[in-house]
């Protein structure tokens, strides 16, 4: 259950996100048990789970949502950590030991599970990458792979790749599976509607965004951004002074009324760009590639929360929570 002392952030928090913690909490008040691995407010497993193992923390809320108490997701990579840089540990390879189904993204985000799988680990079991068969967007002549930031396309293709996998592997919860998803794909069809609602009062002219890598492509095209630009091409190498000078003048010219970053990178750039360029709003609270503390622990918490820290920045009202 979620600590006591969240109560005390309601006042200062977005619509978006008190209805998220609203909802989290009635669910704790009206069913106990432990937390799943990805997120206190999912389903859990039952006893005899079936084990699956994902790359990422998101990945593993979804498919603790499909499989419900018939499964036990993990993800090799913690909470609050993306997947782009992350380094293996020596115990990440014993994750996938007894792994019944493996799941990852693919289109270059994950390539960390390559590492794993050519050590040895998990090389025989089922894996299943979402990506596979998703239109990919293509930025600057690199595929991105970052297509559940568009609830539509998480409904349309992940949630019945990850049941038909679950049901070859189990048979007999078929009938579990299959209204899990019809279940969780109304809850992602009221979440897209939420949203579209929160980013309408967006004036039309301010709909711009400026991240610090590229995670947004998907989730522009589908609610309406425009994409400037992003401070990191590649994570975890800098940009060059003549590329920040370049951004610079880029968001002058769109008019900027904000920056963007996820709470796993420093946000020294991202303070750097706004300085030069004379924003005043600098986000550092975002979650995209990982989940993070409540209310963005879950997949439909993530994307309400972020909404949320883009509306208010976007509209020029504080979000809520500390923009360092």
């Amino acid at each position: 259950m979620r600590p006591a002392v969240r109560l005390s952030r309601i006042p200062a928090l977005g619509t978006i996100a008190i209805v998220a913690l609203a909802l989290a909490l009635a669910g704790c008040q009206a069913a106990s048990g432990s937390p799943t691995a990805a997120g206190s407010a999912g389903p859990t497993a039952g006893p005899g789970a079936l084990k699956v193992v994902t790359t990422t923390t998101v990945f593993a809320d979804i498919v603790q949502n499909v499989g419900g108490s018939r499964v036990a997701a993990t993800s090799i990579i913690p909470p609050g950590v993306g997947p782009e840089d992350y380094e293996p540990k020596p115990d990440d390879a014993k994750k996938l030991t007894d792994a019944k189904l493996i799941v990852s993204n693919g289109v270059g985000l994950d390539n960390v599970l390559d590492r794993l799988l050519a050590s040895g680990s998990g090389g025989q079991t089922p894996h299943l990458v979402l990506g596979d068969g998703i239109p990919v967007l293509t930025v600057d002549g690199e595929e991105n792979p970052h297509f559940w930031l568009d609830p539509t396309l998480v409904k349309q293709y992940y949630l019945p790749a990850i049941a038909a996998q679950l049901t070859k592997l189990d048979p007999d919860g078929k009938t579990t599976y299959d209204a899990n998803v019809a279940a969780y794909g109304r809850k992602l069809d009221a979440l897209d509607s939420e949203l579209k609602v929160a980013i309408a009062t967006i004036p039309e002219a301010n709909r711009t965004l400026v991240t610090f890598h590229d995670a947004f492509p998907y989730f522009a095209k589908h609610f309406g951004f425009q994409l400037v630009g992003v401070i990191l091409e590649n994570v975890g190498q800098d940009p060059s002074a003549a590329d920040l000078a370049a951004l610079v003048d880029k968001v002058k010219a769109a008019h900027v009324k904000a920056v963007f970053s996820e709470a796993q990178f420093s946000p020294k750039l991202s303070q750097t760009l706004a300085q030069e360029a004379g924003i005043k709003s600098v986000v550092t609270t975002l979650y995209n590639d990982a989940l993070g503390p409540a209310p963005a622990d879950t997949y439909i918490g993530l994307m309400r929360w972020s909404v949320d820290q883009i509306v208010a920045a976007l509209k020029g009202r504080d979000p809520g929570w500390p923009m360092t």
